[in-house]
């Protein structure tokens, strides 16, 4: 089983999201907020980020760009609302996903099914 980093600032949609994930047998950690997602980034080898794009202070997209600076980890963006061109600059800079919330429990299950194929594409 995979373990995983949820990162929004929304506590009840955290807990809910890992709750979910560890019912299906996943390690599962979350953030509040992008500071607190980057130290535990640091401590422990997450394989798979589920990151919030609308947040205060450091937004999902700055987020992502300082956890690329300390670790390649696929991150899989969430959000209510997500432009086209948001999208496309996401997946540019090396999104794993873009997902709509509420967010589909199958395509969560079809992303962390497909981290093998991740990581080889990495390394």
């Amino acid at each position: 089983m995979a373990r995983l980093l949820i990162i929004d600032d929304e506590k009840m949609i955290c807990q809910e999201f890992c709750e979910t994930l560890n019912d299906m047998g996943h390690q599962t950690d979350f953030a509040l907020n992008g500071d607190e997602a980057l130290k535990k980034i640091q401590n422990t080898p997450y394989e798979l980020v589920f990151l919030d794009l609308s947040m205060p202070r450091m937004n999902g997209a700055d987020v992502f760009k300082k956890i690329l600076e300390v670790r390649r980890i696929p991150v899989t963006f969430m959000t209510g609302f997500m432009s086209p061109s948001t999208e496309r600059e996401m997946m540019s800079m090396g999104a794993l996903r873009c997902l709509r919330k509420p967010v589909d429990l199958s395509e969560v299950v079809d992303i962390i099914d497909r981290l093998d194929s991740f990581d080889s594409q990495v390394n």
